[in-house]
């Protein structure tokens, strides 16, 4: 830019010197005619030149580019630079792009990218099996269109993507998928699509195992309890030694039996087998029940208070609903000092039916609130055991309250108490 305003200012001087010395020399018009004309000889050389760069921006390449003479070679040759510039970049981002490709077509999940309007931009060839899509003919065309499942129509409508859905693809769900959404770029989204169908079957007979196990396991413990008890009856034993070896035993025993008996529930509760969950469950029947339970097994007398709402029921599984309460209670008895509080509610708040059991027990570190839901999994092991804990509560709720479409919630600090709370849709409500 600065060398087109010096060339040009240099003509101007040029001019003028050339104007002065004509004018002198002949006369005034002779000098502006002389100043005319070089002038028209100037701008005719630079719309030559215009002329020259507007026909090579037509078709431009580094071959046919014109090389121009005074400034216009300069200008000509920044052209040149930057074109080959762009060559070069365009040739990484095409390199860089084809070993995205690469890299998304290796995966063994399916990737599938869709614009605002959900039609498909671009899938990889392990969707394209998993989705029956035409990579050719589909592209363009919303997935929902190719894909038609109600499970996926329902969650890209909702449009919340936080968690994932597993869709079916055969009526015997040997063939299961997991799909996720990811957001990016303001509306655009990414379809991950994840064949669980093997871990599925992985995980059905690792159930399986458990119950079978649990249930060979019954019987034998059975047993053995009986001859304890038997033991104790039979003999008269003195010493304090053989006493507390036969009490030491029968609370393993117990201990045991607790443990297979969770197992069991566990596993019913995950597989789902024999289970009426639209039963009408009359809750002040069920807290009522709860009650007499609660006041034999809280030996440490805490101050327990009931806000309970009587003219609240739901549908669902007596059995698994009355567990999951009992299975609360307990845990907050457990965890809560002699003078300790525990409140527990039923009511309807926002339009949903939800259980709470608030305590003012030792309370849960961050850390630990996402992972105690999980089978086994303990805060405090020793606390736990000598409480008589099996480890396998919370697993058991967190999956009692999945079975019944609902939600488990969890809010704690340390030293100040836990807050725990069952979740039922509006669809649950009698």
């Amino acid at each position: 830019m600065q060398d087109i305003r010096w060339s040009t200012f240099w003509f101007f001087v040029l001019e003028i010197i050339v104007f002065l010395i004509i004018s002198n020399i002949y006369s005034i018009e002779d000098g502006l005619i002389v100043c005319l004309c070089l002038m028209s000889c100037f701008l005719l050389v630079h719309i030559f030149w215009v002329y020259k760069l507007s026909k090579w921006l037509n078709n431009p390449t580094l071959s046919n580019l014109p090389h121009g003479t005074g400034i216009w070679q300069n200008i000509f040759s920044k052209h040149y630079q930057i074109l080959k510039d762009s060559k070069k970049s365009k040739k990484n981002l095409v390199s860089t792009l084809d070993q995205f490709t690469q890299a998304a077509e290796a995966l063994m999940d399916g990737v599938v990218v869709l614009n605002e309007n959900n039609e498909i931009i671009w899938s990889n060839r392990r969707s394209q099996v998993m989705l029956n899509l035409n990579s050719k003919k589909d592209t363009g065309q919303p997935i929902n269109y190719i894909f038609r499942n109600t499970d996926l129509i329902n969650y890209l409508e909702k449009g919340n993507y936080e968690e994932s859905i597993k869709i079916n693809l055969e009526a015997n769900s040997t063939k299961t998928i997991e799909i996720k959404i990811v957001m990016f770029g303001g509306a655009q989204k990414v379809l991950i699509a994840k064949d669980i169908g093997q871990a599925i079957k992985i995980e059905s007979e690792r159930k399986e195992f458990i119950s079978n196990v649990s249930h060979e396991l019954k019987t034998p413990l059975t047993v053995i309890s009986g001859f304890i008890e038997t033991l104790e009856d039979m003999f008269s034993i003195s010493g304090e030694k053989q006493k507390n070896i036969l009490k030491m035993m029968g609370d393993q025993a117990y201990n045991m039996s607790k443990l297979i008996d969770d197992l069991l529930l566990l596993s019913n509760v995950e597989s789902s087998i024999f289970q009426n969950r639209s039963e009408k469950l009359l809750m002040n029947v069920i807290i009522s029940k709860i009650k007499k339970n609660i006041s034999i097994l809280d030996s440490k007398r805490h101050r327990i208070k009931y806000q309970i709402d009587n003219n609240l029921s739901i549908y669902g599984s007596k059995k698994e609903i009355e567990s999951a309460f009992l299975n609360l209670i307990t845990n907050a008895i457990r965890y809560t000092d002699k003078d300790g509080f525990i409140s527990i509610s039923w009511g309807l708040i926002n339009g949903l039916a939800i259980f709470e059991v608030r305590d003012t027990g030792c309370g849960i570190k961050p850390m630990h609130i996402n992972k105690i839901t999980e089978r086994f999994y303990r805060v405090d092991a020793d606390r736990s055991r000598n409480s008589g804990g099996t480890g396998l509560g919370l697993s058991i709720v967190k999956n009692i309250i999945k079975q019944h479409d609902g939600q488990l919630k969890i809010t704690s600090e340390v030293g100040k108490g836990s807050s725990f709370k069952l979740i039922f849709n509006k669809e649950s409500i009698i």
